[in-house]
């Protein structure tokens, strides 16, 4: 996983480190809403969305980047901690 820090020591950019890390040589496409610093809306059917475009439910990326926020966050939650 590739964490990518903010403008500011000691914080993380949350959305652009789990673009980094759902991108790997196996995902390919075009624009994915994970990727667009837009807002982003992920629906009760699973659809997941920003103001470009939409992947449907059952999306191999956005499951992947749904379990990956979990750890990010925690990530950024520990940092808070130890700072």
């Amino acid at each position: 996983m590739t964490i990518l820090a903010a403008k500011s020591p000691g914080t993380l950019n949350l959305q652009a480190t789990l673009a980094a890390s759902s991108a790997g040589p196996t995902i390919t496409g075009g624009h994915h809403p994970i990727c667009c610093s837009s807002r982003l809306w992920l629906h009760e059917d699973g659809r997941f969305e920003c103001e470009h475009g939409d992947v449907p439910g059952g999306d191999e990326r956005t499951r992947h980047c749904i379990d990956h926020s979990v750890a990010l966050l925690l990530i950024e939650c520990a940092m808070e901690v130890l700072a």
